[in-house]
């Protein structure tokens, strides 16, 4: 209990874990192509893809740069660190003290591993935001004045479970991709309309899971506590 405080996305920051391996390169205007040229060259694969409704000159194909994604890390930081200083003048108001830390449901030992890509590159989820975030007691006495449970550093278990599911979450967005015809196996057609359909339900369902998460995570804290 109120252990190390955790730190989201160091490894990010350094651009290593933003440099997917199948990820083409950028154009000469900066921005990575989503598919690649021999994607749109193949007949069978280009012509799947126009007829989905993307087109290589078209922004829809374009995925975000590693520099993009770094500034929506850094404004998502900055919102978090905002946000934590409110909760702590609202609740010292209310109180007399409070030195809350944020606590990260899908923790940085997640975005920052082999499967960090699927949740900030396909379903365009940011850690730092209030889905993934709980606020946690960094002292006793806060826990004493505001009834949180103290900051545990890093919960293991929590980030084991949590890890099993991306693993299953990104299994089914890449049978997804490949039922769509995006992958290099192909698959049957799905309008483009389908797909995204399913992509944003995939990923509602998981800030679903974080939001469930966070009450069974606080009341085995206070209970252990």
């Amino acid at each position: 209990m109120f252990g190390r405080r955790v730190e989201f996305g160091k490894k990010q920051e350094t651009l290593g874990g933003l440099k997917e391996a199948s990820r083409p390169a950028p154009d000469a205007d900066g921005a990575a192509p989503t598919f690649h040229k021999r994607q749109w060259d193949d007949p069978r694969i280009g012509s799947m893809l126009r007829d989905a409704g993307f087109a290589p000159d078209d922004e829809r194909g374009n995925a975000p740069t590693a520099d993009n994604r770094l500034a929506v890390f850094a404004a998502a930081n900055q919102r978090l660190q905002e946000r934590t200083e409110a909760f702590n003048r609202d609740m010292k108001a209310r109180h007399g003290h409070c030195n809350a830390v944020p606590f990260l449901v899908i923790d940085h030992k997640i975005w920052d591993g082999p499967h960090g890509s699927f949740l900030y590159a396909q379903m365009d989820l940011t850690g730092y935001d209030e889905w993934n975030v709980i606020m946690l007691a960094s002292d006793p006495q806060t826990t004493e004045t505001c009834g949180l449970a103290g900051h545990p550093g890093f919960l293991p278990a929590v980030t084991q479970t949590m890890t099993e599911h991306v693993i299953g979450w990104k299994a089914r967005h890449d049978a997804l991709l490949e039922t769509f015809g995006m992958t290099a196996s192909g698959g049957r057609d799905i309008s483009r309309e389908d797909y995204e359909t399913e992509k944003d339900t995939l990923r509602q369902e998981i800030i679903d899971k974080a939001g469930w998460m966070k009450p069974r995570i606080i009341e085995d804290l206070l209970r252990k506590g």
